[in-house]
């Protein structure tokens, strides 16, 4: 009764994960004959009493640059792991997210970011074994406060955030919000009329496709903000 992979191991559909009975079978798995097999592509996540495998399709695969929204999953004793929604986990090291001197024996790494803290970090880089290497150094990162995070499909992104980032901006300035879109799809929005914007961004993710939706957003915008001040 073993393990048969190592955990973030690339698996297709029918590979074995798992020999013997004492794992349950989770996500993106089944059991027969006291194995456990794959059902989709993806990576295998071992936890607790449990293996899932995480799917691949659709799902953020971090790049070098990139700049995302990921929520601390766990404090070590000098790193964080960050849930950046995807099949890969992220590591911050205590010199990638702070300047100041940090003492491991003193300091208590939680004063920093705590599990369930949302953070902006930037992929600072990515190993062929997909090891995420995550930083703070750089001016668009920060701890979030508040506000509510959203998930869109990542192959939007790029639509939501519109031609030098003239469709969010847009969003933004109607419904006076404060909105951060990540690269992994990740939308983090704080202000009064947050259910209006994330409305705004949910539309533009299912219209990415139509021509002339940045005019067709600003008469949506302008319509419903009639009704919320009526």
């Amino acid at each position: 009764m073993s393990r048969v992979k190592d955990d973030n191991d690339l698996v297709v559909p029918g590979d074995v994960v798992f020999e013997g009975s004492n794992l349950y079978a989770n996500q993106g798995t089944y059991e027969e004959n006291d194995k456990i097999y794959a059902e989709s592509i993806g990576v295998v996540r071992y936890s607790g009493q449990g293996v899932e495998v995480v799917p691949m399709s659709g799902r953020y695969i971090p790049e070098e640059g990139d700049v995302v929204i990921g929520e601390i999953s766990r404090v070590s004793y000098s790193r964080w792991t960050v849930d950046l929604n995807s099949p890969y986990d992220g590591t911050l090291g205590i010199s990638d997210a702070t300047e100041e001197y940090v003492d491991l024996d003193e300091d208590d790494l939680t004063d920093f970011y705590a599990v369930g803290d949302t953070v902006v970090v930037k992929v600072d880089s990515v190993s062929e074994s997909m090891d995420v290497d995550l930083s703070m150094k750089d001016r668009r990162c920060k701890k979030l406060h508040g506000g509510r995070v959203i998930e869109i499909a990542p192959a939007k992104v790029p639509r939501v955030i519109g031609k030098g980032g003239t469709m969010v901006q847009q969003v933004n300035d109607k419904t006076d919000c404060n909105i951060i879109v990540g690269q992994n799809g990740q939308v983090w929005i704080k202000g009064d009329n947050a259910n209006l914007a994330a409305r705004a961004i949910k539309k533009i993710e299912r219209e990415a496709h139509t021509q002339g939706l940045t005019d067709r957003m600003a008469e949506w915008l302008d319509s419903e903000l009639e009704k919320v001040n009526q």
